[in-house]
């Protein structure tokens, strides 16, 4: 059978059948001629419940990344951040004071870093805050996540707004029979210092757990000193044998003072110095939430979460040469109700997801002047939004599966009462997210699957609603950054890939999509406020792949070639400035002993640009990382050296006010070591 080439204008042009078939015999100790029938291959089933469900991972239509726990232990005291960084189609940037990314953007969507495109859940409870939509990714720390899970390409169909770029789920550790305790200690460069404990328990039917920890870092750069406080509790019991209850709680304190941009002289001369001397920002949130179930063994499954979260911040940031002190309240209040059925019996039946989303959240946001907290400006807003989703799933023929998915939104932005103006009014708007997909088996080891999708992205109420003033002084006015005729950003996508995994855990994923995304949502400096800028192509090869190699050896390879191009106008075909062409991350890593490994990796960053009109270049950068693990009994010890040849560079940057090129640093060789005991 002859299979054509992948479709698109000029995208790279892959013929799949040919791509499958090199992922079917790539990875390494596969036998040249196929294994005698009487040969059971068992392959490894990983769990993936990113998408409301239990789905074996190489069954999702779309490109999926599991890190376990072990894997996640080797970036020692670091964050889960790191660890994400590392994987094809990811960005990571904006180092903090520990020197870790603190910003993850997928596939070129990017709003350098003042908001996020995944929809990150913590055990499927949203965590991501009311103002920007931005994430912190302190929540929790390596060692109480038992797994991360990374669905790449538009979630709307299952989240709706904000998930144009994928879903990202941290997985917390089951408890066990017995109160064992989990703990950390931690320590490294630049001041680097934490711990973590936690309890746990479990019965034949409840479970419950305390956590808590800190982390303090000086900072590689001055006045970039960050804390972290975080704490959390849960509880589970099971009265019958078809329900379940379940309540949670998690609280982070986060403070991280804000050393700002430099000028390329600035960067040269030393990396370390400090733009401002004023900025910081302190936020403290806590997110509860409970649950009422079915228990697994019912036929059908059906779950009511509701939720809250609480917000407070404080801090202050210059823009123009004009530092700010902003205080924030914000909460958010909701319920989410599932329902799951199989719709027949056996290997040929379906089924079906039904579900319903209920939100409303209110941000009070205040401005003063510094020096003595005088108000400046005082803006009362409001997000209200309902939805209802739905799919099937089940197999066509015995080696093709249909996935069908539709999710139908409708958000009321406002009203917003502002101090000393007229109150802005409530407008609607919707989005129908379809999800169509097919996948199907090639050979014992192999899957193919095509998907089509949609995506939106609301904008935030910052960008909405924000009443920081600025001084015009052409017209002699008060002017906002914000613009609350904003419309959403909304794109259409097409993905085809292929995946192999082996018995031994050996694992290759091949993926090409094409997205197209209308009503960009971008600063205007002509305007000076935030607009809807045109369009945008965003398309891309991305590979990974897991291989065991002879004498307890392994190899991992990812990369991804992701040009990101503006559509239309003066910069029509150029890459989104901001936004890298090429990524890619090589580790080989060596269980010299039975309990002990060593891993060397290698992570590249190329092709990206200050400016739209591709004028002004970010220069590419590569950097090595060292990693030891050992485990003797119940204690696990790491030491990683990361940036381990100490190059200098700046990982992202922009065009400033005055037209000038502003780098953002990235730290210098850091050294981490951890310990835990489980």
């Amino acid at each position: 059978m002859d299979c054509p080439p992948a479709r698109g204008t000029r995208a790279p042009r892959l013929p799949l059948c040919a791509a499958v078939g090199w992922l079917l015999v790539l990875p390494a100790g596969a036998a040249a001629a196929p294994p005698p029938d009487s040969v059971a291959v068992t392959l490894p089933v990983v769990e993936v419940g990113a998408l409301r469900g239990h789905d074996a991972m190489r069954d999702i239509p779309a490109t999926t990344f599991v890190i376990p726990h072990d894997q996640l232990q080797r970036i020692g005291s670091g964050r889960i951040a790191a660890a994400l960084a590392t994987l094809p189609g990811l960005n990571g940037y904006r180092a903090t004071g520990s020197g870790e990314p603190s910003v993850i953007d997928p596939r070129g969507f990017s709003a350098s870093g003042e908001s996020s495109y995944l929809k990150v859940l913590v055990d499927g409870q949203d965590v991501r805050d009311v103002e920007n939509g931005n994430v912190d990714w302190d929540w929790l720390p390596t060692d109480a996540v038992d797994r991360v899970e990374v669905v790449q390409g538009s979630g709307a169909w299952l989240y709706g707004d904000g998930s144009e770029g994928g879903v990202v789920n941290l997985v917390r550790r089951d408890a066990n029979p017995g109160w064992r305790p989990f703990a950390t200690v931690s320590g490294g460069s630049f001041g680097l210092r934490g711990g973590n404990l936690s309890v746990a328990d479990a019965g034949s039917n409840w479970s419950s757990g305390l956590r808590g920890g800190a982390r303090h870092a000086d900072g590689w750069r001055d006045r970039s000193e960050e804390d972290a406080y975080t704490a959390g509790a849960s509880a589970t019991l099971r009265p019958g044998p078809h329900a379940e209850f379940g309540l949670d709680a998690a609280w982070l304190d986060s403070r991280r003072e804000d050393p700002g941009s430099l000028t390329l002289d600035q960067l040269r001369a030393d990396p370390t110095q400090a733009e401002t001397s004023t900025d910081y920002l302190h936020t403290r949130r806590l997110v509860l939430g409970a649950h009422l179930a079915s228990a697994p063994a019912a036929v059908s499954r059906w779950r009511l979460a509701p939720y809250l979260r609480l917000e407070r911040t404080d801090g202050i940031q210059t823009i123009f040469f004009t530092p700010e002190s902003h205080p924030t309240a914000a909460s958010t209040a909701g319920t989410e109700l599932t329902w799951q059925h199989p719709l027949g019996r056996g290997a040929r039946a379906w089924t079906a997801d039904v579900g319903g989303q209920a939100e409303r959240a209110r941000l009070r946001a205040d401005y003063r002047q510094p020096s003595d907290s005088q108000l400046e400006t005082r803006t009362d807003g409001r997000r209200t939004s309902g939805a209802v989703f739905g799919g099937l799933r089940g197999p066509i023929t015995p080696v093709i599966t249909a996935r069908l998915g539709l999710r139908l939104d409708a958000i009321r932005l406002g009203p917003l009462d502002r101090l000393g103006a007229a109150s802005i009014g409530t407008r609607t708007v919707s989005q129908a997210s379809p999800f169509v997909a097919l996948s199907g088996t090639v050979g014992r080891t192999g899957t193919v699957y095509g998907s089509f999708g949609t995506g939106f992205r609301v904008p935030t109420l910052h960008q909405l609603y924000d009443a920081r003033p600025f001084f015009d002084p052409s017209s002699q006015q008060t002017i906002f950054i914000s613009n609350p005729d904003l419309e959403p950003q909304r794109s259409i996508g097409v993905e085809l890939g292929a995946r192999s995994d082996r018995a031994d855990g050996s694992w290759a994923a091949l993926s090409v999509y094409s997205v197209r995304v209308r009503d960009e949502i971008d600063f205007d400096l002509g305007r000076f406020s935030y607009a809807n800028l045109g369009r945008s192509w965003h398309r891309g090869v991305e590979f990974g792949t897991w291989q065991r190699l002879p004498a307890k050896f392994a190899a991992t390879l990812n990369g991804a070639w992701t040009p990101t191009t503006i559509v239309g106008g003066d910069n029509d075909g150029r890459q989104i400035n901001g936004v890298p062409q090429g990524m890619a991350y090589g580790a080989l890593s060596w269980a010299w002993q039975t309990h002990a490994t060593v891993e060397a990796g290698v992570r590249y960053t190329g092709k990206q640009w200050l400016d739209k009109a591709n004028q002004q270049v970010l220069p590419d950068f590569a950097t090595a990382e060292l990693a030891l693990t050992a485990r003797r009994g119940g204690v696990n010890a790491t030491a990683r050296v990361a940036n381990l040849l100490d190059r200098r560079y700046a990982d992202s940057g922009f065009i400033g006010a005055l037209g000038d090129e502003r780098f953002l640093p990235a730290s210098g060789r850091r050294f981490s070591v951890a310990i835990s005991l489980e």
